[in-house]
């Protein structure tokens, strides 16, 4: 089966979506305590568990072999695709806007293509 690159993003954003929701079983955090006590805006996630548990190894996976990248890619989707938010909460990311930026939208791309790799090598088994 082949999977549009764009198909993995979707699966990402379904995939934090989900992980907000099922915070019993991922260790990510679902949101502020302020956040908690006003509801949640959060969508509700268009993935099965199954999907999401896949999406998860993969994440899982790529954060274990390039901690930096697996994180800007946890970050970026579970911050809604914020890409500030990602450079500000990331001390290895050079601080200069423009080049920080650069480099965390490129190891986003990576990540999206790492994830997605994996999920059709899982699909193949």
């Amino acid at each position: 089966m082949r999977r549009a690159v764009d198909e993995t993003a979707w699966l990402l954003e379904q995939w934090a979506r989900w992980s907000k929701f099922n915070t019993d079983n991922v260790g990510y955090p679902s949101s502020t305590p302020f956040a908690r006590m006003a509801g949640s805006s959060v969508r509700s996630p268009v993935i099965t568990d199954q999907e999401a548990a896949k999406v998860d190894l993969a994440v899982s996976k790529l954060r274990a072999r390039d901690e930096e990248m697996g994180e800007v890619l946890r970050l970026y989707y579970m911050a809604g695709e914020n890409l500030s938010y990602v450079v500000r909460r990331m001390p290895s990311l050079d601080r200069r806007k423009a080049g920080a930026l650069i480099k965390a939208g490129a190891l986003i791309k990576a990540g999206v293509a790492w994830v997605d790799a994996a999920l059709c090598i899982g699909s193949a088994n």
